[in-house]
């Protein structure tokens, strides 16, 4: 009889590990992947705006009619911004603990933004037109025209 109680001691304890171990595991590895996904989303949101200014700083160093094109890729809705003082480009993601910014110096820029702009891949073009200055997303692409002498 003694034997019969202390194999059941022993089975309830071990359900009862089985149980706490399951619960404590759970919440070791869901903060450590939301703090992995944060980096990703961080370093795409960075290698994005990197990107992009860099893209917009060479066709403005290049003159009228010059186009650059990159692709870019993130993981969750973002949002771009061109800020006319200072000069910058601000692009926006959102992580587990809010909305992350980057900001981007630019030698050229104008007031204009595109917000709440699908995770995907994008192909970015870049140029300087003789047109309005705009951004304009149709489909996959993104176009940010710029003309700093004005639309004839």
């Amino acid at each position: 009889m003694r034997g019969q109680a202390a194999v059941e001691y022993m089975l309830i304890a071990a359900a009862v590990f089985a149980i706490f171990g399951s619960i404590t595991f759970a919440f070791m590895i869901n903060p450590s992947q939301r703090g992995s996904d944060d980096t990703t989303r961080r370093a795409q949101i960075e290698s994005a705006c990197n990107a992009i200014s860099d893209a917009l700083n060479d066709v403005y160093s290049n003159a009228q009619g010059a186009t650059r094109t990159v692709a870019v890729s993130l993981a969750d809705a973002w949002s771009i911004s061109f800020v006319k003082t200072p000069p910058g480009l601000r692009m926006s993601i959102s992580t587990s603990y809010g909305t992350e910014n980057v900001y981007e110096n630019l030698r050229y820029s104008f007031d204009n933004s595109l917000t709440n702009i699908p995770s995907g891949s994008y192909t970015v073009i870049v140029a300087w037109e003789n047109t309005a200055e705009q951004v304009v997303r149709s489909g996959t692409k993104i176009y940010i025209r710029i003309n700093p002498w004005g639309a004839s």
